[in-house]
């Protein structure tokens, strides 16, 4: 059945079901030229929220009537009951150039707001399906959401087999949680003077059948994207715990775990910590958190929990200093005890040479807060441990000094428990 548009009024809104039919008959009848594009106002569920339903309403009419104006006589907008503005493009060509002419045009302010409109585009291909191009426009608007408010994106095949790649990932990680199939691997924390070990850190992995070993840096996003990462921490949390009680050797140096900002904005996550600290046996000044910046400036519930947990006799580490928000300054004024310098900020241009000036810096000011745990991140190799040692670093973690290995492996090295740590020198 084709759909009738004789009918309509020119220059208004279509009804969401209406444009589908449509993009189904163009689909079928036409097959490829034409594209659907969807538009979002930035941050428009807090305008909603904060200035009411009849503010955002009055955006809305405002922007779509912006955009309407725009368009050509076979183009169709329709309104959808999210926010969000469908608009089906009767003719692709120029589309990047034309979405971004519509994204500037019909940006625009009301009495009481600003609406800053991004869009997600998907062209239509040979054999497609309206509900699957439809889809594709909404995958692409999340990617332009990622982005900075005015983004324009075009999906494009490496776009969709990423996003169904993520899915994929999402759902087995799932699995595995569920399945307690997530392990942990420790990974050694070196005092340079003497080259002994002083700690470990307590890190996920995931075997996975089809994957092999899932690299953190893809299954730590999946876990934050699906709700995961508290699952997990306090799961690793618990392991590493139970670890450091099981192997003897390391009774005499801490055990470190990372925490995120979900786990910090928790309510009960102290609770949580130090009921495991009872459960299995293991002294609060044994066990350090390691936090990143932006998590301790997440909230002030999050900043109040470390509080707690450094009265309590566990110290706090800032993760990957140097990066992200991090300043030397920020060491004067947060919860924590030690840092561990990102390799980013330690390396001038020359290989395996630690820039002096960092060094320093760092450690007078550190001294000066009171911050006592310095660490320096990321060495892999001998010639860095001999500069470090001479500027005065005290402890360094890295491939060089120890790769992350299972508890059996790891946990039972010669080094453990304050020994000479072998291939320092």
């Amino acid at each position: 059945m084709t759909t009738d548009l004789t009918t309509r009024v020119p220059g208004v809104p279509v009804e969401p079901v209406t444009l589908c039919e449509h993009a189904a008959t163009l689909v079928r009848d036409r097959g490829t030229g034409f594209a659907v594009a969807r538009f979002a106002v930035y941050d428009f569920p807090e305008i909603r929220s904060s200035l009411g339903a009849e503010a955002a309403t009055d955006l809305l009419d405002h922007i779509s009537e912006r955009i309407q104006s725009r368009l050509g006589p076979r183009d169709l907008l329709s309104v959808q009951p999210d926010g969000d503005m469908l608009v089906l493009l009767d003719s692709a060509a120029g589309l990047e150039d034309r979405l971004h002419d519509l994204v500037r045009e019909g940006s625009g302010w009301t009495a009481a707001a600003y609406g800053q409109l991004s869009v997600g585009a998907s062209v239509a291909v040979a054999h497609d399906d309206a509900d699957a191009l439809v889809s594709r426009a909404g995958l692409a608007l999340e990617e332009a959401g990622r982005r900075a408010p005015g983004a324009v994106t075009i999906c494009t095949a490496p776009m969709l087999a990423s996003a169904r790649q993520r899915v994929t990932l999402d759902v087995d990680l799932r699995r595995a949680v569920e399945g307690d199939r997530l392990t942990v691997h420790y990974q050694p924390v070196v005092a340079l003077p003497g080259a002994r070990i002083v700690g470990y850190e307590a890190l996920a992995r995931w075997p996975d059948q089809q994957r092999g070993w899932v690299s953190p840096d893809a299954f730590i996003p999946a876990a934050e994207r699906s709700g995961l990462i508290a699952d997990i921490g306090l799961r690793v949390l618990r392991r590493a715990l139970r670890d450091k009680r099981r192997y003897g050797a390391c009774r005499n140096s801490w055990m470190s775990v990372n925490v995120s900002a979900v786990q910090l904005d928790d309510v009960h996550f102290t609770h949580e910590v130090l009921r495991a600290l009872d459960q299995e046996g293991v002294p609060a000044d044994e066990l350090r958190i390691e936090v990143t910046e932006s998590a301790l400036l997440a909230s002030a519930r999050s900043r109040a929990q470390l509080i707690e947990l450094r009265k309590a006799g566990i110290r706090v580490l800032v993760d990957d200093f140097g990066t992200g928000f991090s300043s030397l300054a920020s060491v004067r004024r947060l919860p924590i005890d030690g840092i561990k310098i990102s390799r980013e900020l330690l390396h001038d241009e020359e290989p395996g040479m630690p820039d002096p000036t960092v060094v320093r810096a760092v450690r007078l000011l550190a001294a000066g807060a009171g911050v006592t745990d310095i660490i320096a991140e990321g060495v892999e190799s001998a010639l860095e441990v001999r500069a470090l040692s001479a500027l005065g670093m005290p402890f360094a973690q890295g491939f060089h000094l120890g790769r992350p290995a299972p508890a059996s492996r790891a946990l039972r090295w010669p080094g453990a428990g304050g020994l000479a740590v072998p291939s320092v020198n």
